[in-house]
């Protein structure tokens, strides 16, 4: 083969391959590629539906704000964070399934932090016992300690897990690990019932005294009081606290 035929062929191959960098070509079996290795990632991922829940729980709380001081906006948030993961789901051409999956799992994750309109005392102090019902089964307690006070349009509500008393003292409401304060705002609303709407302006949860700092809940009753501090979600004056008692002494 002559050196001209030689610079001739190099010439032409050269020439294909530009013109193949230049066209759609590459994007296209990019695009393919991209699209079959992310299908395979996210199959992996979330192969079983435990590990797919997991994965969204980790990646909606690594999207959530460090602080978050008015939760009121934070279920808008919530939907925001929804819809972006349904629209990238939904566009990066993985299999239907699996997006489904994903999606159902992320509306469950995120449905837990949804923060209630109102939020029903009867419900918050139940939330309580059901917390501490085996530790209170192990530790013979038959009741909560619970102080309730009304005066004037305020309300006091003090409580703790541990009823310990002695027949030589009792302990200081100031001292039990919970309470509520709240200006009831509304009597006899019948849009709740007909019950006393109150709203609460201060709270201690286990010992700690609530600022502006949110922590992450831990239960149903943690998330029952930061709904009522800094969700200012109402609260329902629908019962009488001193009632309540743990399992097997109702």
């Amino acid at each position: 083969m002559s050196d001209h035929q030689s610079q001739t062929l190099e010439q032409l191959l050269h020439q294909h391959v530009s013109a193949f960098v230049e066209s759609d070509k590459p994007k296209e079996i990019i695009e393919k590629h991209v699209e079959k290795m992310f299908e395979s990632v996210v199959e992996d991922a979330f192969r079983s539906y435990g590990d797919m829940g997991k994965q969204v729980k980790e990646a909606i709380k690594a999207a959530m704000p460090g602080n978050i001081s008015d939760m009121m906006g934070l279920a808008r948030y919530n939907n925001l964070i929804a819809n972006a993961m349904r629209n990238t789901w939904e566009s990066s051409g993985i299999a239907e399934n699996v997006a489904q999956r994903a999606q159902q799992s992320a509306e469950e994750v995120l449905a837990e932090y949804e923060i209630p309109e109102a939020v029903s005392l009867k419900k918050l102090l139940e939330a309580f016992i059901e917390e501490n019902a085996e530790e209170a089964q192990q530790s013979g307690w038959e009741h909560p300690k619970v102080v309730y006070e009304e005066e004037g349009s305020f309300m006091h509500l003090y409580f703790d897990k541990d009823p310990e008393e002695s027949r030589y003292s009792s302990r200081s409401k100031y001292s039990l690990d919970n309470s509520l304060a709240a200006r009831i705002k509304t009597e006899k609303d019948p849009n709740y019932g007909g019950y006393d709407v109150a709203e609460v302006y201060a709270a201690k949860l286990d010992g700690d005294v609530m600022g502006k700092q949110m922590g992450e809940w831990h239960s149903e009753y943690d998330k029952l009081v930061i709904a009522l501090y800094y969700g200012e979600a109402k609260l329902i004056l629908d019962c009488d606290p001193d009632d309540f008692s743990y399992p097997g002494y109702d």
